[in-house]
């Protein structure tokens, strides 16, 4: 064939698969554009196809070939066109000019291939063959395609021709032949992808800024030592179990939202309650005490910028399943103030939360470990831990409020330190350059909802017996409430109220006629009235007393300063008490007079107005 037996027009040719040269292997480009420089030349009739061929150093049969097999028809739907230019390229057998193809007498390449098309019944039975095969023996299924057809070519007598004529009958060939088939078969409708629908909760809020943010808590990988001064003198030196970093990050802009501290073996929905609500408030630079210690240009937290970016909160926060994050407790009042969706991640999944899990290890390589004391974990059960920081943690003892202080200012120099996620911004910045959009979650009330978050509404039967003079009260905690709003009130003995309760503050609880109406205000009975304590610190009280130890707030002035002198006469026996005494922030500070005494006779006395006199400080 010396020319090609049709020519083709530069529209024809425009339908041809062309393949993008950038695709071809570096060494194989120049031998795939002087194949297309030839195919091209030839089927538009510029070139025989021997000038074509040793014009640009082709092997004239190859040639002959690619002019055969580019008008036929892919897989794809597709003329073949010029991918028959690629080297190395296997093609399909076609039939000869007069179609008429013969049973193969022997075995050889393409074999299988010729017997399909001299015999369209066999054919037939191998197209509707689409049972699965897997890798291995072949299944029973292919077993009996091949008994049918040996049993078909014993039917036209060809027993002594390819395959009846081998050992296997072709049974190997034919598995091969199949494999191949499949894997070089393109499904139609499959080169499209439509977009993934939306199967889970958490994919619809994934890709805007504020749509996540990532919550966790982390081992602080710190040897701390308290020290404290004993009631009968001396000093008293034990190492602290656990420092727990409290941690919510935007996903997008990397940023740290909130955070807080807590040390003991573990911490609990009222932490992260606590931490969720620091959020919200509005973020200012603290008084440092620390010397050498200073916020970088543009630290800050996202609540410090403008009003109108500072107001931002999340539309869901993702936390694993810890027993802290699943709290009623905290689920009724993030429902109830915060607004969102909680999303909880499976256990043993850390990558659920890969921004926050990143986080921690960029804190710790960063900055937590240069702590002295600081120290990089085991990885292996024969392995220890590896010190990090050169200087131990029993030279310099800890102290709660100073390390808050360093980690404030870690955690805002972090937000204005460059993300490499984020080219050369900062966190900060890149939240700056995101204008609020017309539906960003951002309530004008923040305040109000921080407050709310660490509340909760709970019920309370109110008691009392007038005829042995008990007054109404209430008892929430294991302790006595009463207020001026109950004196009288014998109505209400025996009823059920509601009672909003600042989990922070125990002092004082506010009881409501309904979810919205409050009816008065009740004060704790002594000597839980003085100062200020959390649900966690009364519970821990709560627990000494339980267990007998010696330990009793009858008769104390002040509960908590009870509980103090407690712990630290117990700290050289007990882990536990010294866990405890390092969270009491006011015990590990020295205590000190003020240099002048405060006029108490002078100061204006605050009146409630239900006619309750406030005497603290």
């Amino acid at each position: 064939m010396a020319n090609p037996p049709y020519l083709y027009d530069a529209q024809e040719l425009a339908t041809w698969y062309r393949p993008n040269v950038n695709e071809v292997r570096e060494e194989d480009r120049d031998s795939y554009r002087r194949a297309e420089a030839a195919l091209l030349g030839v089927v538009t009739g510029q070139l025989s196809l021997a000038r074509a061929a040793k014009l640009h150093g082709l092997c004239r049969k190859r040639l002959r070939r690619m002019v055969a097999h580019a008008p036929g028809v892919h897989a794809d739907g597709m003329a073949n066109g010029f991918r028959v230019c690629v080297p190395y390229g296997t093609y399909q057998r076609m039939p000869g000019a007069s179609g008429e193809v013969s049973v193969p007498s022997s075995g050889g390449p393409g074999s299988i291939a010729q017997l399909l098309q001299a015999l369209p019944a066999v054919r037939d039975l191998v197209e509707r063959f689409t049972d699965p095969l897997p890798p291995g023996r072949a299944p029973r299924a292919f077993s009996r395609l091949h008994e049918r057809i040996c049993a078909e070519l014993r039917r036209l007598d060809l027993s002594d021709h390819y395959p009846l004529n081998t050992p296997d009958h072709g049974r190997r060939a034919l598995l091969d032949y199949l494999r191949r088939d499949r894997l070089a078969a393109v499904v139609p409708g499959t080169l499209e992808l439509e977009p993934m629908a939306v199967h889970k909760l958490e994919d619809a809020f994934r890709g805007r800024l504020f749509d996540r943010t990532e919550f966790d808590a982390h081992r602080i990988d710190v040897e701390g030592t308290l020290s404290v001064e004993l009631p009968d003198g001396g000093v008293a030196e034990r190492p602290i179990t656990t420092l727990w970093l409290l941690v919510e990050v935007e996903v997008r802009s990397r940023a740290i939202v909130s955070w807080s501290l807590r040390v003991g073996r573990g911490y609990n929905n009222l932490d992260v309650a606590t931490c969720l609500a620091s959020g919200l408030r509005p973020w200012s630079p603290r008084e440092l005490t620390i010397p050498d210690l200073a916020y970088a240009p543009g630290a800050g937290m996202p609540t410090g910028l403008e009003p109108a970016l500072a107001s931002r909160r999340s539309r869901s926060i993702a936390l694993d399943n810890a027993l802290a994050h699943s709290a009623l407790e905290l689920e009724a009042s993030m429902c109830r103030s915060r607004g969102g969706v909680i999303i909880f991640g499976r256990a043993h999944e850390p990558r659920s939360r890969p921004i926050v899990e990143q986080l921690f290890s960029r804190l710790e390589r960063g900055a937590l470990r240069r702590i002295p004391g600081g120290f990089e974990p085991a990885k292996s059960l024969n392995e220890s831990r590896r010190r990090i920081s050169k200087v131990p943690g029993n030279e310099h003892y800890f102290n709660l409020g100073a390390f808050e202080e360093l980690l404030d200012v870690i955690i805002a120099n972090y937000n204005a330190t460059p993300h490499p996620a984020l080219g050369s911004l900062s966190p900060l910045q890149f939240l700056r350059t995101q204008p609020c959009s017309a539906f960003a979650f951002s309530p004008d009330v923040a305040e109000q909802d921080a407050a709310d978050l660490c509340t909760v509404l709970v019920p309370l039967v109110v008691h009392g017996n007038r005829p042995q003079g008990v007054m109404p009260h209430v008892n929430y905690k294991y302790v006595k409430y009463r207020g001026p709003g109950l004196d009288g009130r014998w109505e209400l003995i025996g009823k059920t109220v509601l009672a909003r309760v600042n989990r922070n503050d125990l002092r004082t609880l506010t009881l409501m006629k309904s979810v919205t109406a409050p009816l008065c205000g009740v004060r704790a009975a002594d000597p839980w009235a003085r100062t200020a304590h959390d649900e966690t610190t009364r519970s821990l009280i709560m627990r000494w007393i339980k267990n007998r130890d010696g330990f009793s707030v009858a008769g104390a002035d002040c509960a908590v300063v009870a509980y103090v002198g407690f712990l630290k006469s117990r700290m050289q026996t007990s882990q536990l008490a010294v866990d405890q005494l390092a969270r009491m922030d006011a015990a590990t500070r020295p205590v000190s007079r003020q240099a002048v005494e405060p006029d108490c006779y002078s100061t204006a006395i605050t009146m409630a107005t239900d006619g309750w006199i406030s005497l603290d400080e």
